[in-house]
């Protein structure tokens, strides 16, 4: 049984067919990413995943439940997680902050002071911030990092939800070389106990971090496999790889 399944995904912005029939099963513990042509559908698939958008026609099934058109706040509670492209984090608050106001669940704030002092919570915050490089930044305030170091920090925030499934939309972009190399580090990291979903436009980042790779065109799936097989497939190569080496 599939871990997330999409089957016959529509969704359609007035008379424009965005995405069209998709299909794909993602599997547990494997980091798959979504790769494709400008204007595919691959953010507007996260969308749909999310509850950011609501489906026109087409079913979502994430552990054995249907959450096709719940909204954003039950679908991350029932364990996926997201982070965007641009970094959403606060920047007046030190990392570790940061940290502590994410792991929250409630509004109340006399509650989640107690949830800072749960068994486990400061173990947990620790071990994230050294999973996403950040272990000897936690006093710093979140506006004076660098581009990748607030990437990683977001990332750190959304794991500090315990989402059973992590999406990430183009999470390198706009990163020097180092800060790439550090981060296909923390996703290669994060596998052995997460499974990931990533839109990614760079192929050599798809390259050091990629178990399954699905490729969409015109809002539907053109191919899915191992890195090899996608790079093999001459009609991948003919819509999309082709176009990415020029």
């Amino acid at each position: 049984m599939a871990f997330l399944e999409i089957k016959n995904l529509c969704k359609t912005f007035d008379t424009a067919n965005v995405i069209n029939d998709f299909s794909v099963e993602i599997v547990e513990a494997t980091l798959c990413c979504l790769v494709g042509p400008n204007g595919a559908g691959k953010t507007t698939t996260m969308d749909l995943i999310t509850g950011r958008q609501k489906p026109t026609s087409g079913k979502i099934t994430f552990c054995d439940e249907d959450i096709t058109g719940l909204d954003e706040h039950e679908i991350a509670r029932r364990g996926i997680g997201r982070k965007f492209q641009v970094p959403a984090v606060f920047r007046d608050l030190s990392v570790r902050q940061n940290l502590e106001v994410s792991y929250s669940r409630s509004t109340n704030p006399l509650k989640n002071m107690f949830r800072f002092r749960e068994p486990g919570f400061a173990q947990k915050l620790d071990e994230i911030a050294t999973l996403s490089g950040l272990s000897d930044r936690l006093d710093v305030e979140a506006g004076i990092l660098s581009h990748g170091e607030t990437q990683w920090l977001e990332i750190g925030m959304v794991l500090m939800q315990d989402p059973r499934l992590l999406l990430l939309d183009e999470p390198i972009a706009g990163m020097t070389e180092s800060e790439i190399e550090k981060t296909a580090k923390i996703f290669n990291d994060l596998k052995a106990t997460n499974t990931l979903l990533v839109v990614e436009h760079d192929m050599s980042f798809v390259r050091q971090i990629a178990d399954v790779v699905t490729v969409m065109h015109m809002g539907s799936l053109l191919a899915q496999g191992s890195l090899k097989e996608i790079e093999s497939n001459e009609r991948v190569r003919e819509v999309y790889l082709g176009e990415t080496a020029a």
